[in-house]
């Protein structure tokens, strides 16, 4: 088998029919990816925590609760589901109760595989994050590429891929963990925001001698890889990473942010060392390190075996999620 195949654990792949059901779909990736699958024809079942105004995309909504221990509406909306989508979980974010990280992203979903597997879902797809391989790698991150998160999130994130893994062996549901790395859009959190207000308030910038390469995919790419993993009629590989072919430098992706919000803005070449010790001083060191380090990603199977390769320049994806943020 080639890496991450999956084809000697799903005989029937060709067979997949039937909704999709969607966990987690209110967030910022489940969102996307409901209304993806909604305008690719699938009649899509959405899993949220309490109900909520409709969701474009979405056929059905169902109250699943605390997917930590959902309600039992969960496994009678699982009845005929084709493939199931988790992309439920906390985001990284600072200051988060490890237990909390725990219960979200390793529990819930283990949880939400068992039962897709009792209720006989053809493929479960676990939205995952390419953080599991750390802020700054060296070399370049492949599907082959062995974990080595730093954080808790991402550790968490690992620990949920490993925690689906041991539930969904042996079983006719077939696995694929879907490793994105930072996603860009209307609505994402992280650096992206802190670096719009920064730009909207001055035009002077200190970060024009940083030298580093780093992995985004636009989150309309992302929903259309999961809708194609969803939708293939041949085994996908189990560990799938989504990004954009070509990286992008962090003076890049400034000047795009400010293009975003026409904004003339000048970056000033401080070296980036100096920067560096700024930060590691103001105990910023692992967040500048997903700032300023480099993160490449080679996407190899999701080109090789689904056929997708992402369309959206990263360029044109920051400028207009800066276009559409509320300052």
């Amino acid at each position: 088998m080639s890496i991450g195949d999956n084809s000697d654990q799903m005989p029937n792949a060709a067979t997949l029919s039937g909704p999709v059901l969607v966990s987690g779909a209110a967030g910022f990736v489940g969102r996307a990816v409901t209304q993806a699958l909604g305008a690719a024809g699938c009649s899509v079942v959405v899993a949220l925590r309490r109900s909520g105004a409709a969701l474009p995309g979405a056929a059905r909504a169902i109250d699943a609760g605390d997917l930590a221990a959902p309600a039992p509406a969960l496994s009678a909306a699982m009845r005929g589901v084709s493939v199931v989508v988790h992309a439920a979980g906390l985001a990284h974010r600072t200051g988060v109760d490890p237990a909390a990280l725990a219960a979200a992203n390793v529990t819930a979903a283990a949880r939400v595989a068992e039962i897709a597997a009792a209720r006989g879902a053809k493929r479960f797809i676990l939205v995952s994050s390419a953080a599991v391989h750390g802020k700054a790698p060296d070399g370049v991150v492949t599907e082959a590429s062995e974990p080595d998160p730093d954080d808790a999130y991402a550790a968490s994130k690992l620990e949920g891929e490993q925690a689906v893994q041991r539930v969904l062996a042996g079983t006719g549901t077939e696995l694929v963990i879907i490793r994105p790395c930072a996603v860009v859009g209307p609505g994402c959190a992280g650096n992206i925001p802190r670096l719009v207000r920064l730009i909207a308030r001055s035009h002077l910038l200190p970060f024009g001698a940083i030298g580093n390469q780093r992995s985004f995919i636009a989150i309309e790419d992302l929903a259309a890889l999961i809708v194609a993993a969803a939708q293939s009629k041949q085994p996908v590989p189990e560990i799938v990473l989504a990004a954009h072919p070509e990286p992008i430098a962090t003076p890049d992706l400034i000047r795009a942010l400010a293009q975003g919000l026409e904004r003339r803005l000048f970056l000033a070449p401080v070296p980036a060392s100096w920067l560096g010790l700024a930060a590691r001083a103001a105990n910023q060191g692992p967040a500048w390190r997903s700032f300023a380090g480099s993160f490449r990603a080679h996407p190899i199977l999701a080109q090789q075996r689904l056929g997708f390769t992402a369309q959206i320049p990263l360029e044109a994806a920051f400028a207009a999620t800066a276009r559409t943020m509320v300052l």
